[in-house]
């Protein structure tokens, strides 16, 4: 039979303790009936520890293939080693029994693996079993001794304690280490998008490098083609897209001079950024229609030099998507609302597959049309300025893509 789950995981050390609590309990009766108390109620103690075995065999059956279990059954698996424990107890002398303590090691448990709904209701459970062992099983062995009497009911009132005490802690700690390491976890992506980035950025610098001297060469060899066949039509056709490259290559060198001296600008108006957005979709994209709304009057947004790329990653993203599906407008929403503005892109395309929508932006994310890096040099430029990239499916077809930013100068 094969085993997936280890014991490192929650299911395996449950099972192991279970394990290791049915051994000993059959040695510790054993010894009780060959060495102490023979009195002992033989049968339905070897009952219930025969039947806690077979639902131990039963789990480990059951759960054989899972590395991991529900909260939920989690829980049971807590409430059953309640249950059999407070049967076991209940022919051996209730809560006047030592090993009644061990009803707290189910509520510790569950305050490690569960959420707090289920920690709350293990506890409870386990109080509910102390009590009903202390008031139908020990008071009515124990009513004559006074001493006695009050000496079990100390001991239920230490174990509620214990039980508040001890949950509440270790449920405070655990949220805690959870939280860090949910922080380590995040710090660790950003640190390989980080990476990423990186390795992005200087594949992206020596690839211009190396496109800047044959463009160069290329815009000589136009220059005499235009001297010696001035009237050619090719000759003019070649003129358009070289300029392009050349204006693309020297806004690149711009872009990178500011980003290395970190000569960022405080903050450029929104109109602006808006009106170099146009410039630069007619120059790439002329045969799409842009049709832009702003609804209320420019405001002002942090002015980092690459901003301006990212955003139009955004639309270019939606010209890619129109150009796939045979449409030709793109309508750009901007507004300025509670201290932030939005800036929302609508396309006309198939839209994204939902399992790739919520990678998108995030991390490297392989399709047909690329790996998304656009996308992620966009969301990690947002992110550096406090702003936020949301991305969404319309029920009438095509993407809407809202870049939210920060309005700087705000008191």
């Amino acid at each position: 039979m094969v085993i997936a789950f280890s014991p490192q995981s929650a299911l395996g050390q449950l099972l192991l303790l279970r394990s290791i609590a049915i051994v000993l309990q059959l040695i510790l009766v054993l010894i009780s009936i060959l060495l102490l108390d023979k009195s002992i109620p033989h049968q339905p103690v070897f009952t219930v520890i025969a039947l806690e075995s077979l639902f131990q065999l039963v789990s480990i059956v059951l759960y054989r293939r899972s590395r991991e279990i529900s909260e939920r059954a989690m829980t049971l698996q807590l409430m059953a080693d309640i249950v059999f424990l407070s049967v076991l107890l209940s022919f051996l002398g209730g809560a006047s029994n030592a090993f009644v303590s061990l009803l707290l090691l189910p509520c510790i448990i569950a305050a490690v693996t569960v959420s707090i709904g289920y920690v709350l209701f293990v506890s409870a459970s386990a109080l509910l079993s102390y009590g009903y062992l202390y008031l139908a099983v020990t008071m009515p062995m124990h009513h004559h001794g006074m001493h006695m009497g009050e000496h079990l009911l100390g001991m239920f009132v230490n174990f509620v304690f214990m039980v508040v005490v001890t949950v509440g802690v270790v449920a405070i700690l655990v949220k805690r280490i959870r939280e860090r390491e949910a922080l380590l976890a995040k710090t660790r992506e950003k640190q390989l998008q980080q990476e990423q980035l990186l390795a992005l950025g200087s594949a992206a610098a020596q690839v211009t490098h190396q496109l800047a001297t044959p463009i160069a060469h290329l815009n000589l060899l136009l220059e005499e083609l235009r001297e010696d066949f001035p009237e050619h039509p090719a000759v003019s056709e070649m003129h358009g897209p070289l300029s392009q490259c050349r204006i693309q290559l020297d806004s690149f060198r711009e872009q990178t001079e500011l980003l290395k001296l970190k000569r960022q600008e405080k903050a450029q108006s929104t109109q602006f950024v808006i009106a170099q957005l146009e410039e630069l979709m007619t120059l790439q994209y002329p045969e799409q229609s842009l049709s832009i709304v702003e609804k209320t009057s420019s405001v002002e947004i942090n002015g980092d030099p690459m901003l301006v790329p990212s955003l139009l990653n955004l639309i270019v993203n939606a010209a890619k998507a129109n150009e796939r599906a045979d449409k030709y407008h793109i309508e750009l929403t901007a507004y300025a609302e509670g201290g932030k503005w939005y800036l929302l892109i609508k396309d006309e395309g198939k839209g994204i597959a939902q399992k790739k929508l919520d990678d998108l932006g995030k991390s490297i994310v392989e399709s047909d049309t690329g790996f998304g890096m656009a996308l992620l040099l966009t969301h990690a430029t947002l992110e550096r300025v406090n702003g936020e990239l949301h991305l969404e499916n319309l029920a009438e077809g095509g993407v809407l893509s809202t870049a939210v930013l920060p309005i700087v100068g705000l008191s």
